[in-house]
């Protein structure tokens, strides 16, 4: 019998190694990260997004979304333009090489995560959310940044921001 600490490590293990894979698939299939794949495959099932309503869909800070959508912009596969009738709101919008790019790809793993998570009974999302959180506290993670998995940062940890 394994014990809870084999079993959280194993079980972190799988993971990783799950979202490694996919994104090396990912990036060998279409030239983009798995994170990318995850925010091209949102824009093209809703033009016109904003980077809030983008965060909200992948559970991920507004700030990290913006980053990777900044480096998609920047190949050329997503533009942002300004909303018509709001100056202030700015929509996502797939270029051609953006379609290209996104279609086909895999479902990533981390939607596959994302849909396990909503699947999960509400009590024991509460708990594992509870267990996660203190566990990366106890690891002293917490100042961290969560950027999506497999993205680039500005800092390494423990280094200072």
């Amino acid at each position: 019998m394994l014990s809870d600490h084999q079993t959280i490590m194993d079980a972190l293990r799988r993971i990783v190694q799950a979202l490694r894979q996919s994104s090396a698939h990912s990036e060998q299939d279409s030239n983009v990260t798995g994170a990318q794949a995850l925010i091209l495959k949102h824009v093209a099932a809703r033009e016109g997004l904003s980077i809030n309503e983008l965060a909200g869909l992948t559970f991920t800070h507004q700030s990290t979304v913006s980053e990777v959508v900044g480096r998609l912009e920047t190949r050329g596969l997503v533009q942002r333009a300004r909303a018509q009738g709001d100056g202030r709101r700015c929509e996502l919008r797939l270029t051609d090489e953006g379609k290209a790019a996104g279609h086909g790809t895999m479902i990533t793993m981390q939607e596959r995560l994302m849909q396990a998570l909503h699947d999960l009974p509400p009590a024991t999302l509460s708990q594992l959310a509870d267990g996660l959180d203190a566990l990366i506290g106890a690891a002293g993670l917490a100042e961290e940044p969560p950027i999506m998995f497999f993205e680039t940062q500005a800092h390494k940890i423990g280094d200072p921001k």
